[in-house]
């Protein structure tokens, strides 16, 4: 039997693992000497990627506005320190993971605006329904005025300021909770007109309370609070102010907080809004603000919920369902009471 043939082969295997090993251990040499030429060279700043400092952050964990949503930067203040400020800082928050819910129970869905996202928080109210015989049944109530009602109500409810809660209906009837809370209730003739009659005894409950958002929400919206309170200047927003387009259908938002830029002036709000239908008081997010908020994308905090308003640059504020223009008929506007 003739092995040439073999011999052959063997030699050729043996030539090409010669030949691997060289390769490998070339390459080996030359990345080696890359690493020592990498470790003698300063770094380039183009190379160093630096973990970012943000001055707006979302802790998930807050429970509140003032710890959910933080402001590292000293260069940007609270500019107002009134009670009513204070008070909607400390609104208490579900948890970041929470979706709004309808007054039906149903979820919203928070990629349902023009947008990316609606909201970046919740507050943590239940929804005011309609009353009969006592028991309250949930209803298609409190939607976007009355999330602006609903928040200065509780406020001065809470501080027995009962003097000052009072809200009119389209014809000017004003329903003043104290005379309800007296025990007076309304009464409408066949024109609609209202007149109050002693029905009950003295409450002060906050189920009665709730009755009577019940009844405020249903004669009171965005027409009659674009009329009743007052207009304010875009440069002198103060926490609890409204954002307001009276129409029918209108719009209005809650300011919820105010940022003022020490050196330029320039001012940050945050906004809350209910919505139609009737649904939980969500806060808003600016899908304009590129800002990446987190390291990566969690739960929806690459978005902000600071808006920046500067009618001068630009007399339009887009929110996630609704664009408000403050050069044809939205404003800002005030409790008169505050």
């Amino acid at each position: 039997m003739n092995n040439t043939p073999n011999k052959l082969y063997a030699i050729l295997l043996l030539a090409i693992g010669l030949f691997n090993e060289c390769s490998v251990a070339a390459d080996n040499q030359q990345c080696t000497q890359q690493q020592n030429k990498e470790a003698s060279e300063p770094a380039s700043t183009d190379s160093i990627q630096k973990k970012p400092f943000r001055n707006f952050t979302i802790n998930p964990d807050g429970d509140k506005i003032l710890t959910r949503f933080v402001n590292n930067d000293t260069n940007w203040v609270r500019p107002y320190d009134t009670d009513y400020a204070r008070w909607l800082l400390d609104r208490k928050l579900f948890p970041i993971d929470h979706k709004v819910k309808y007054y039906n129970g149903e979820e919203k869905q928070n990629n349902g605006g023009r947008n990316k996202i609606i909201s970046v928080g919740v507050l943590k109210y239940d929804l005011v329904g309609t009353f009969s015989k006592n028991k309250e049944r949930p209803a298609d109530l409190q939607q976007c005025a009355d999330a602006c009602i609903r928040l200065w109500a509780e406020y001065l409810w809470e501080h027995k300021m009962y003097d000052k809660i009072h809200f009119k209906n389209a014809p000017g009837f004003v329903f003043y909770y104290k005379k309800w809370a007296e025990g007076y209730r309304v009464h409408f003739d066949k024109n609609w007109k209202a007149s109050w009659s002693k029905d009950a005894g003295v409450d002060y409950s906050y189920t009665t309370f709730r009755k009577y958002l019940s009844l405020v929400f249903t004669y009171c919206g965005t027409a009659t609070l674009a009329k009743e309170m007052m207009t304010v200047k875009s440069t002198d927003i103060q926490p609890g102010d409204i954002l307001i387009w009276g129409g029918s259908p209108g719009h209005a938002v809650t300011v919820m907080d105010v940022l003022r830029n020490k050196q330029t002036g320039k001012l940050k709000v945050m906004f809350s809004q209910s919505y139609m239908p009737a649904q939980e008081i969500e806060i808003l997010a600016n899908n304009e603000d590129n800002y990446r908020w987190t390291e990566k994308y969690t739960k929806g905090m690459w978005f902000s919920p600071w808006f920046e308003i500067d009618e001068e640059k630009s007399p339009v504020i887009n929110t996630p369902q609704w664009t408000f223009d403050l050069s044809d008929g939205a404003k800002f506007v005030r409790w008169r009471d505050k």
